[in-house]
């Protein structure tokens, strides 16, 4: 009996729908063309297909008390999500259980997720840096994590066709240096072997550049010439010159020659560029900034599922939301190869009545639920694609050490993206056999992220105010809200993390959500290596407080020029080393899980994406990353997918329909 799709697609996300789009497109260039049926199972609600709909989002964000990440996507009780609210530390041999995530410590994971059609694309920042050449070989270069089995230069078409064919980013290529890459120069850095559309491989991003915020300008100003200076621990000091970097992003802004911007889902007009609203994090209202639902909406429009009126060959795409997958079907044995024969998954309505469980079966599966959902979903499954036992291990995030502080100056805070520029030096270097890299990520929202701004600031003002005394409201709370505001600074520290085995997800039959789906169970914490660059990172940041002349420290509700940063104990993210304590938040990057490598022993998926163990299984997303370097994933998880879709068309071409 035949198959009754070609693909099946787990996750609604940037790599479910990047791996589909592929697919088509790859096998219909194929001689003999080939149209496959592709079925996506989403777990979450589809509610944004159009623009009406988007808007509920929207409002849901402007009525939340508390705008997380995850405030505009209401979570279903049948597909519950993480929340980055319910993270709670927990206590020896007592798991931090009030959420989705089961948190056994002994540090809590600090990032979530959305399990909605579109995925996290709906809530993240958007930045799109490329990982470094170093950072896939980290072991020969640094005796540190693991090598990956490809290349940062066979990654390099794949980046350039994120970028372009995907996501779409606005950047310049003169911004973008980097340590490490070659001879500093970006231009050689990106050169690009696509001569057809890069005429002698100059390589240009689809759009040009998101302008630098104001508060970039300023912090330029004020640390020209500024070289931070940190000392290892055999002795030896490292310089770091200073420089100020415009980020790479996912919205958009005036094409190049050559690129159409996508607008909004449903309303192409809107969303042509980016408007400044200044809460891309959890949701651009106008869908400027990229989310998955623009390719899966391109897939639904181009390929719907049913036959075309002009009798023509082309591909069908099923999205069927509300579906949350509970196993894998397979016959494996242990220490064996085998393969998949099924997806067992329950489809949950809205009006009460129970869900309805099926089992759809395909030629060739691909998970791309998110590291966490992957890797859960797999051990659930008796396990699969777990010879090697490296499913769920080696979890990672960026591990972020937030510092703040009060300008001298009007700088003009809470203006345009969440961060447009960065500081790229510490990125690379020998100190990474010592220690591991962070990447500092200026943020244009003054302290909302520390110390919930402008919120806790107005309530400073009105509800006792500044020394305790002040009451004030009206005219008079607006103009010092107005000299406050816009002259808070926020520095995001973010340090890689290195792959530990330790750092793991598994599944316990104790903690199933309502539909009796396994619950992630997460152990997690931060290695010596992880550990040691906090007190460089804050090393550093005294160094930069200093130029920028606000050394001075200073503490709510007292707003005058200073340092703001502290740290006490007690707080869930509290993390010591020699003796100091840091708060150590998440940055939403969830990686690992399922790495990749040529070493079945020691990996789940090969360089294709590919399970090891059943060969009709890709298993997709940022959990195939084996390590993280200090970019944000989803570029890299991007062209990792593309990558995918091609292997997948070139098996499709072999078999018959």
């Amino acid at each position: 009996m035949s198959n009754e799709y070609d693909l099946v697609i787990v996750g609604g996300g940037i790599a479910g729908a990047t791996v589909a789009k592929t697919v088509i497109e790859k096998a219909a260039g194929m001689n003999p063309p080939r149209h496959p049926r592709i079925l996506i199972l989403e777990a979450g609600r589809a509610t944004a297909m159009s623009a009406d709909k988007y808007d509920t989002y929207v409002d849901a964000y402007r009525e939340a008390l508390i705008k997380v990440p995850n405030s505009p996507y209401p979570a279903s009780g049948s597909a519950p999500q993480p929340n980055v609210l319910d993270i709670r530390r927990p206590e020896p041999g007592r798991p931090a259980d009030s959420g989705y995530f089961v948190q056994m410590g002994p540090m809590p994971f600090g990032s979530d997720y959305a399990r909605s059609l579109g995925g996290t694309t709906l809530h993240w920042l958007g930045t799109c840096l490329r990982m470094l050449p170093n950072d896939f070989k980290m072991k020969s270069v640094y005796k540190r994590g693991v090598d990956w089995p490809l290349t940062y230069d066979e990654l390099k078409p794949y980046y350039e066709r994120a970028e372009w064919d995907i996501i779409g980013v606005s950047g310049d290529v003169d911004d973008q240096c980097y340590p490490g890459i070659e001879k500093g120069d970006p231009r050689k850095f990106f050169k690009s072997a696509d001569k057809k559309r890069f005429p002698k491989g100059e390589y240009r991003f689809p759009m040009q550049r998101i302008p630098s915020s104001y508060l970039d300008d300023y912090i330029a100003k004020m640390t020209d010439g500024l070289v931070i200076k940190l000392t290892d621990g055999k002795k030896k000091k490292h310089e770091f010159p200073v420089m100020i970097s415009n980020t790479p992003a996912a919205r958009n802004s005036t094409p190049h020659e050559g690129y159409q911007v996508i607008g909004a889902v449903g309303n192409a007009d809107q969303g042509q560029r980016c408007e400044g609203n200044s809460s891309c994090i959890p949701i651009c209202p106008a869908q400027a900034k990229y989310n998955a639902l623009k390719t899966l909406y391109e897939l639904i429009i181009k390929y719907p599922d049913k036959d075309s009126e002009a009798g023509e060959a082309r591909a069908r795409v099923t999205v069927r939301s509300q579906s949350v997958v509970m196993r894998v079907n397979h016959d494996q044995k242990k220490g064996k190869k085998g393969k998949v024969t099924g997806l067992t998954y329950k489809t949950y309505h809205e009006d009460g009545s129970a869900p309805v469980e099926r089992t759809v079966t395909a030629d060739m599966y691909v998970l791309a639920a998110n590291a966490i959902e992957n890797a859960t979903l797999l051990l659930a499954s008796k396990p699969a694609a777990n010879n090697s036992d490296q499913v769920g291990r080696n979890l990672m995030d960026h591990p972020l050490l937030l510092t703040w502080g009060l300008l001298k100056e009007n700088a003009g805070a809470f203006r345009g993206p969440g961060s447009t520029s960065g500081i790229p030096a510490f990125r690379d270097g020998s100190f990474r056999a010592e220690r591991t890299g962070f990447r500092v990520e200026i943020g244009n929202w003054g302290w909302n992220f520390p110390e919930n701004a402008p919120y806790d600031t107005v309530h400073d003002l009105v509800g006792g105010g500044e020394a305790g005394k002040a009451q004030l409201y009206g005219k008079p709370l607006r103009k010092r809200l107005g000299e406050i505001l816009p002259r808070q600074f926020r520095i995001a520290w973010e340090l890689e993390q290195d792959p530990v085995e330790t750092n793991r997800v598994t599944v316990n039959d104790r903690y199933k959500d309502g539909l009796g789906k396994h619950r992630p169970v997460i152990e997690y914490d931060l290695s010596e290596y992880v550990r040691a660059s906090l007190p460089w990172a804050a090393e550093a940041s005294r160094q930069l407080f200093g130029a920028l002349q606000i050394s001075k420290k200073v503490r709510r509700p007292t707003y005058a020029p200073g340092d703001y940063t502290h740290y006490e104990p007690g707080d869930a993210a509290e993390v010591t080393y020699n003796g100091q304590t840091y708060w150590v938040r998440g940055a939403g990057h969830v990686v690992g899980t399922h790495r990749m490598g040529s070493d079945a022993t020691a990996s789940v998926v090969d360089s294709h994406q590919r399970s090891h163990d059943l060969p009709n299984l890709y298993i997709v997303g940022c959990g195939s990353l084996p390590t993280l370097g200090t970019s944000n994933p989803t570029l890299t998880m991007t062209a990792l997918a593309i990558r995918t879709g091609e292997q997948i068309a070139a098996e499709l071409k072999g078999k018959s329909k």
